[in-house]
């Protein structure tokens, strides 16, 4: 896999109100994403201006209103959310992507070698030859004490846990309901029928069709201005697919079973 071309797991807790669900209308709606995408992306549209995470991933949570709860699982290609509206309402806020889970799933666990020097700090009494003397103490009717530094050279093995290994312990531990379907979507090759999947466009409180044309029309990606001339469903359906091939490259990172 090429450098920078590498995209990480992102695990997100999600907290929105007034959200559409199906029929289920201004409802509250909690749960956590997992997305595979290769940055946090920067989308404009004429004044607006959000944050986006492209590529396979799953929305598990629960809607609920006036006491009626409702299960939501959803298969997602995108995750858009606006950025200034992290901390309006404390002590939850509607998309907490401040400190996110980000597992680099392609490291290998190994041991490596090193040499380290380790340093003691030495006091000893009588006559004796120091290479490192700090200081020699003679007190009456003593014998003289001298401190001096003596140093060590030791080989010691130093042991790596990769992120594959981060990723399996945390996906399959209280994550793995959500993990699970997303595996089976995977192997499925569902995700290759994007218009299939869903958007969850936070700032307009619902779960968006890909070729949805109100939500998805006419965005610029910021970091691709310049280089890139697509815009809207194109130009995300072009950095979905680009995500997405690199799971399939590598999926035995990034996909195993539970």
């Amino acid at each position: 896999m090429s450098l920078g071309q590498s995209p990480l797991y992102w695990l997100i807790e999600v907290e929105s109100y007034d959200f559409q669900v199906g029929a289920f209308k201004d409802a509250d709606l909690t749960g956590k994403a997992l997305i595979l995408s290769n940055q946090l992306w920067s989308i404009i549209r004429g004044t607006k201006v959000y944050s986006i995470l492209i590529g396979p991933g799953v929305f598990k949570g629960v809607a609920t209103k006036g006491g009626i709860q409702v299960d939501v699982l959803e298969f997602l290609s995108a995750l858009m959310f606006d950025p200034t509206m992290l901390r309006v309402d404390e002590p939850l806020p509607q998309v907490d992507i401040v400190n996110p889970e980000v597992i680099d799933p392609l490291g290998a666990r190994k041991h490596e070698e090193i040499v380290t020097v380790i340093r003691n700090l030495v006091v000893e009494k009588g006559n004796i030859l120091a290479a490192d003397r700090l200081a020699t103490v003679q007190m009456k009717a003593n014998v003289p004490q001298t401190a001096f530094y003596e140093e060590m050279y030791k080989r010691i093995n130093v042991s790596h846990v990769s992120g594959l290994q981060r990723a399996k312990f945390i996906l399959a531990g209280t994550n793995g309901p959500m993990y699970k379907p997303f595996v089976e979507y995977f192997n499925d090759r569902k995700f290759w029928q994007k218009e299939r999947t869903k958007v969850m466009a936070t700032p307009f409180h619902k779960f968006s069709s890909f070729i949805d044309i109100d939500i998805m029309s006419d965005w610029m990606i910021v970091e691709k201005a310049g280089s890139d001339s697509k815009t809207g469903i194109e130009a995300i359906g072009e950095e979905f697919e680009k995500a997405l091939s690199l799971v399939e490259k590598e999926s035995n990172a990034y996909i195993f079973e539970l």
